[in-house]
């Protein structure tokens, strides 16, 4: 071989390796970029078309402060459509989101969304009474002032990006703030607080019968594999299934941001993780395994004729009055019951008010007797701090102490990123809900100050004596 062959062939073999590597290196940074450009889609279509704040706003002030690949992510919102569209530099990373009335936003994965039947017509939205200091219906062990300054005080300077803060007692309110731009009729995003919300219809169905949470969760991925197959319910809701789901969202190509942002059968990826621990051994935090359940959950409703996506406004939001609730479902049609549930404020706090009554909503029971006590109840190996799918408020171990210092041990909450909670105070018959965007560090000890404020504004609940 002539050596101007032998070089012809080098440079081909180069060429070959060079764009072997632009290859792969367009595939990474795609891939890189199409989370980020799924969560922009994701989260600018729902907070401009289901939340209807105004389409500047959001975009200058809802991914500020993320990551520094997100200024390079360009988004595009088709109003007349009520679509979302973003993408990368060079092209790289595309996503789109879609509006549709009664689901709110899904991402379109490659245009495959399916269909889903026509949302019922809302019902009335339910009141709620307040108590005013200067009304006759003032509640005498609730210092007004006091929360008044607790409440002024926190939004006058706002460090925390509070958005709405919602104080309940006895069933009525005591008082509310929100921030410029929000208000009552907000619906605001729960992020994991959407948690406790599917544990909640897991309660709705145990109630009817449809499914026992002893019972093994019948996941058509696991029935022939022995090392899944004898994962419960309850194995499920308290984070102790032993499934090897990687919840890290400093890696854009992580279990969980593949699943929220790219993955259109956001259950599918946790059904197929094998089995890192045996069920009840370990605790670890999972959002794969909450849409897991709402998958599974779909699946049993269908299987016994219930429709799963007029379930939950059947039989949970529409009984207690909280007909802004809305769950976005993934592009299979299956509720993403991990992190997209809106609601306003006062409807968050409708749920944990149906927590303090025991399930009871005027009469009708909604959930199992003594389910506020199963969801608070501590998952053993969660050391105090999970029961199912709700956080507690329990010291740990190795001097680990309780979410908010200064409350008692029976107050459990919905928690969710940024600092989305709902408090249930059961000693003080009390909610309090707050909504924010507390970014860039830990949520929970920039809130607590305020929580344990309002705590203190409100003396112990009366005793209520039968009639």
């Amino acid at each position: 071989m002539t050596n101007l062959k032998i070089f012809q062939l080098a440079l081909l073999a180069a060429g070959v390796v060079a764009t072997a590597a632009i290859v792969a290196f367009g595939v990474k940074a795609d891939r890189l970029a199409r989370i980020g450009a799924g969560y922009k889609a994701k989260i600018a279509c729902s907070e401009i078309f289901l939340a209807q704040r105004e389409v500047e706003t959001v975009i200058s002030s809802e991914f500020a402060g993320i990551a520094a690949m997100m200024e390079k992510i360009a988004v595009h919102v088709d109003t007349a459509k009520k679509t979302v569209r973003a993408a990368g530099p060079f092209g790289f990373g595309r996503a789109q989101a879609i509006y549709r009335e009664g689901y709110g936003c899904t991402l379109a994965n490659a245009g495959r969304v399916l269909s889903l039947p026509a949302p019922a017509a809302p019902g009335v939205n339910g009141m709620w009474e307040e108590a005013p200091p200067t009304s006759g219906s003032a509640l005498h062990h609730v210092d007004y002032g006091a929360l008044d300054f607790a409440l002024n005080t926190a939004f006058e300077t706002n460090d925390a990006n509070h958005r709405s803060v919602v104080v309940i007692v006895d069933g009525k309110i005591v008082d509310e703030r929100y921030a410029d731009g929000f208000s009552k009729e907000t619906p605001f995003l729960s992020w994991s607080a959407a948690k406790s919300v599917t544990a909640t219809l897991v309660g709705a169905a145990a109630l009817r019968g449809h499914i026992n949470i002893d019972d093994p969760a019948p996941v058509s991925e696991w029935q022939t594999n022995a090392n899944l197959a004898g994962i419960t319910w309850n194995d499920l809701l308290r984070m102790q299934s032993g499934l090897a789901f990687k919840e890290d969202y400093a890696n854009p190509r992580s279990d969980v941001n593949r699943m929220l942002f790219e993955a259109a059968d956001s259950g599918a990826v946790a059904a197929k993780k094998s089995a890192d621990h045996p069920p009840g051994e370990v605790w670890y935090y999972s959002s794969g395994t909450t849409n897991l359940i709402s998958r599974t959950l779909r699946q049993v409703l269908s299987e016994t004729g219930v429709d799963y996506h007029q379930f939950a406004r059947g039989a949970l939001f529409e009984p207690i009055g909280a007909t802004s609730i809305t769950m976005e479902p993934d592009a299979s049609g299956t509720f993403i019951g991990s992190s997209f549930v809106y609601a306003t404020a006062r409807d968050w706090a409708r749920l944990g008010q149906l927590y303090l009554q025991d399930g009871l909503w005027g009469g009708e029971r909604l959930l199992p007797e003594g389910w506020g006590a199963y969801v608070a109840a501590p998952t053993e190996a969660s050391d105090g701090q999970y029961g199912a799918h709700f956080w507690l408020n329990y010291d740990g171990a190795n001097e680990r102490k309780r979410f908010i210092p200064g409350l008692p041990e029976n107050v459990y909450c919905m928690a969710g990123h940024e600092g989305q909670y709902v408090f249930i105070v059961p000693s003080k018959r009390m909610i309090i809900v707050r909504t924010g965007m507390t970014r860039g560090r830990s949520p929970m000890p920039v809130v607590a100050p305020l929580i344990k404020q309002i705590y203190d504004a409100v003396g112990e609940a009366p005793i209520q004596l039968n009639q």
